[in-house]
Parts: structure tokens; C-alpha cells; sequence
């Protein structure tokens, strides 16, 4: 989505998906906006017309900062997952551990980490129950000082133990790090 558009909007969003047609690609990553406010049956009828899967991605915002903001970041991640099931779709992925910018000024502590699992306990459930896959993504020390390599997203995965938990790489933020 966000090589052809910056945010969602019905009129953004045809064109992102048209563009995506066009091109031949028969998937596209719609960034949710934090408010989760999405006009559903309107973006379905598009993504349908235009033979385009929907894969939906996440970023939390500062006030649902996972370390600091565990419930916040809980209830916003379960509606995600449940907007996702509405829109018909199996997948979300992004920024889902931290709001990017959010800075304590020291590395990611070990409270934090268990703050992080936990709530990655509930959500992979609420998630498996509702058949939606989650890729926890990675991102650069410049955005984030949560997660920042893939293999603390794995260690997170052995800890959580769940099958809806994956790995989400994005090649921008691997080449910084």
C-alpha cells in the first residue's frame, strides 16, 4: 500500500489496489489505521473487484506502547485481529510490540520482555481461536528499541509457544541492523 498511497481512504484505497492490478500482483498490504476506522464492506468490494487479497498490517500507536501500555496494546490487538476476520483475511503483521519513536532511553529490560510475552500469550490465543496468523515484525534501533533482530522475535516465538506467531522481515529494516 504505502508505494502507491500513505494512508487509507476509500479513494486512496481503489487506487492502491488498481495500481496493485496493474502491476500483476494478486496480493496487498493494507496498513490499518490505528483507530481501526475502515469502511469494510466498501474496501472488500474493491480488493474483490479487482481479484486482490487483502493481508493487513499494524502499527501500535504511542499510547498503546506494548512495554508501557501492556492493556492498551492488548485490546487494540485483539480488535485488529478481529477487524482482520471481518475482512475476510488470515493474516496480521507489523510493528505489533512497540509504537515507533517510543524511547525509554535504555535497551529493552528484562520486565519489559516479560510484559512482551505475556501479552503475546493472549493475543496468539485470540488469534489461533480466530484463525489469524500474526507476523511480528522487526524493526531498526533508529525506531524502536523493543525488537530490533529477527532472532528476538524467534526467542519470543520458543517463549510464547504458539503456531499463530511468526516472523515478519522487512529488508529495509534488516539492512540497517
Amino acid at each position: 500500500m504505502l508505494s502507491w498511497i500513505t494512508t487509507w481512504t476509500p479513494e486512496k484505497g481503489i487506487y492502491a489496489i488498481e495500481k496493485t492490478a496493474d502491476c500483476g500482483f494478486d496480493i496487498l498490504e493494507i496498513s490499518l489505521p490505528a483507530s481501526l476506522n475502515l469502511d469494510i464492506q466498501t474496501v472488500k468490494k474493491q480488493l474483490s473487484a479487482h481479484g486482490i487479497e487483502g493481508r493487513y498490517s499494524l502499527i501500535l500507536p504511542k499510547n498503546c506502547h506494548l512495554p508501557q501500555y501492556p492493556d492498551q496494546a492488548l485490546s487494540l490487538l485483539n480488535k485488529a485481529i478481529d477487524l482482520v476476520v471481518e475482512m475476510e483475511g488470515r493474516f496480521l503483521g507489523g510493528v505489533l510490540h512497540s509504537a515507533i519513536g517510543a524511547f525509554t532511553g535504555s535497551p529493552c529490560t528484562e520486565d519489559e520482555r516479560a510484559v512482551i510475552r505475556d501479552v503475546f500469550i493472549a493475543v496468539c490465543r485470540y488469534a489461533e481461536k480466530n484463525g489469524v496468523m500474526l507476523g511480528l515484525e522487526p524493526i531498526n534501533r533508529y525506531e524502536s528499541y523493543v525488537i530490533t533482530a529477527a532472532q528476538e522475535v524467534l526467542d519470543l516465538a520458543i517463549e510464547v509457544q504458539s503456531p499463530a506467531l511468526g516472523l515478519m522481515l522487512d529488508t529495509f529494516h534488516m539492512n540497517i541492523e
